[in-house]
């Protein structure tokens, strides 16, 4: 069985306890307007960029480094790192999908 709530106004406010839940909410105030003002920080710069920004790693390409010739894709033209086979990931999963839908192997 729950035990019965206590009636707010039967509990002793203290002048110590009012004291800090005005402190909290002044804060929690300023920190609202604060973010309001500025707009809520992000962590991967500015927020018009990260608001358009893809989840996961980024592709070697956006990140600065140049993949090296070894390790780049066998497909003519595609500059991406190498996952599997010698294809990216992107070809990589194109050539699985054909073959699960019956085409032959390259």
């Amino acid at each position: 069985m729950a035990r019965p709530r206590k009636e707010l106004s039967k509990v002793p406010l203290t002048p110590a306890l009012v004291n800090w839940a005005e402190a909290l909410g002044d804060a929690i105030g300023r920190g609202v307007l604060r973010a309001m003002n500025q707009g809520i920080p992000s962590v991967g710069g500015t927020n018009a960029i990260s608001a358009n920004r893809r989840r996961g790693r980024p592709p070697k390409a956006l990140v600065g480094n140049i993949v090296a010739a070894d390790r780049r894709c066998t497909v003519p033209d595609c500059m991406r790192e190498l996952r599997s086979k010698g294809l990216c990931s992107a070809h990589y999963q194109a050539e699985r999908r054909r073959l699960l839908a019956g085409g032959k192997p390259a």
